[in-house]
C-alpha cells in the first residue's frame, strides 16, 4: 500500500517537473505500474478486511468495537474487491500485449 501511495505522490511530482515522462498516460488505465499497484492494494484490502471480519466472528466478543468491525469489514472488502475488478482487465490486456512482442 505504501508503494501505491508513493507512486501516486512521487510519480506525479516527477512527471510535473519533467523528470519522468513515460510513453503512457501517468495514473491512467494504460499505466501498468499504476494498475499493478492498484490491483495489489485492492487484494491486500480484501485479505486484511476479510480475515479481520472472520476472526471477529470466531472470537464472538460483544461490544462497540466488535460491532464496528462487523460493520466496516464487509464495506472495506467491497471496496477492495471493486478495485481488483476494475484493475484486472487492463492488467490482463497489458500482460497479453507482452506475450505478443
Amino acid at each position: 500500500m505504501a508503494g501505491f501511495i508513493g507512486y501516486l505522490c512521487i510519480g506525479s511530482v516527477l512527471h510535473v517537473s519533467g523528470i519522468y515522462t513515460p510513453p503512457f498516460a501517468l495514473l491512467s488505465f494504460s499505466d501498468p505500474v499504476f494498475m499493478i499497484l492498484g490491483f495489489l492494494t485492492g487484494g491486500l484490502i480484501c485479505l486484511v478486511s476479510g480475515s479481520l471480519t472472520v476472526l471477529t466472528h470466531f472470537a464472538s466478543l460483544k461490544g462497540a468495537n466488535t460491532e464496528y468491525v462487523l460493520l466496516m469489514g464487509p464495506i472495506a472488502f467491497g471496496f477492495g474487491a471493486a478495485t481488483v475488478r476494475v484493475t484486472v482487465g487492463p492488467i490482463l490486456t497489458w500482460l497479453a500485449g507482452l506475450g505478443a512482442v
